[in-house]
């Protein structure tokens, strides 16, 4: 047996087996996540008592951007892929995709936030929704603090999501994200959804 270092303290683990490597690598993934969710949590709470992230970064002697990043070190964005040939409107007359009505529409908030199978753990860590259309970035979208809606099924979500972010607020708010506004990003055959990690 080797010892390896976990949360709680030394505990043994097999790792002479491929088996007993995977279950350690696993378990030391779930306690770096737990570490990332416990520090993004400090963060927002140091932001909250400040009154602010400007306040917060002078506290904490370090740039404001980092504070978001920080904040946010613990969450994902979801990636929606659409194609100009998606279809517009669904089976119960539901419009979806890209509306042409304007990113500023109640049409277009409408289509961009639901329906979505989500997992409800994904509420508390989803942050943004990143919109790509014909291989371009289009349009970003903040989750905000409020109630899901979910179906009658109870397996997809509308979002409270908030306006478009414009270029300034998504280098401030999600310095982290791989994403700017008008961005090349080629659709994945096949792929119309994807989680990244802040």
């Amino acid at each position: 047996m080797t010892k390896i270092q976990t949360f709680e303290g030394l505990a043994d683990a097999p790792l002479s087996t491929i088996e007993g490597l995977v279950e350690a690598l696993r378990r030391n993934e779930q306690q770096q996540q737990g570490l990332r969710n416990l520090h993004a949590e400090f963060t927002r709470q140091i932001v909250r008592k400040a009154g602010g992230v400007q306040e917060a970064a002078k506290i904490l002697g370090i740039d404001p951007k980092t504070v978001r990043a920080h904040e946010r070190a613990a969450g994902v964005v979801m990636v929606v892929y659409r194609g100009r040939h998606t279809t517009k409107i669904d089976g119960d007359g539901r419009v979806y995709g890209e509306t042409g009505h304007g990113e500023d529409s109640d049409n277009q908030l409408e289509a961009d936030r639901k329906w979505f199978k989500i997992s409800p753990g994904h509420q508390g860590t989803l942050l943004a929704v990143v919109y790509i259309s014909d291989g371009t970035v289009v349009r970003v979208r903040e989750v905000q603090d409020g109630s899901w809606e979910w179906d009658t099924d109870g397996k997809k979500a509308a979002l409270p999501l908030g306006a478009p972010l414009t270029a300034e607020e998504l280098a401030e708010r999600f310095p982290t994200l791989p994403f700017t506004l008008g961005a090349l990003h080629p659709m994945v055959r096949g792929k119309i959804r994807e989680y990244i990690s802040l």
